[in-house]
């Protein structure tokens, strides 16, 4: 048995409820995320992924408030390619700059996804 209990757990994969799962599946691709799972087996379910991020989306089966639940926070190495890149896809957002604390400043893209989760691509600290 291994003495470390948080080494257990692996890997954070959330699974999103959303009302179109198309319309969220077309959102993630143009912002660039692959999916690396979609089958027969669970027909309502598509999972993305990269080395670092994996998570999916379901329909949801009863109406959900996802501004309330979540705010969907993504680490990105560049926060200008990542404006970029939402600029070329056509996705709005807004640009968020928090400065925290002395030696510590950073910028993020506040995003709503088409099933209404916020979802804040975060630059690394500038």
């Amino acid at each position: 048995m291994n003495e470390n209990p948080a080494s257990l757990f692996t890997r954070l994969a959330p699974v999103l409820n959303v009302p179109d799962v198309a319309a969220e599946r077309a959102f993630y691709e143009r912002l660039g995320l692959p999916v690396i799972y979609e089958g027969e087996e669970y027909p309502d379910f598509i999972a993305f992924g990269t080395d670092t991020v994996h998570f999916g989306i379901q329909k949801a089966s009863v109406g959900n408030d996802p501004p309330s639940v979540l705010t969907w926070q993504i680490a990105v190495t560049d926060i200008d390619t990542a404006i970029q890149r939402c600029r070329s896809a056509g996705i709005s957002f807004e640009l968020e700059v928090n400065n925290p604390a002395p030696g510590w400043s950073y910028r993020r893209l506040l995003i709503r996804t088409p099933g209404n989760y916020r979802l804040a691509l975060e630059g690394p600290n500038e």
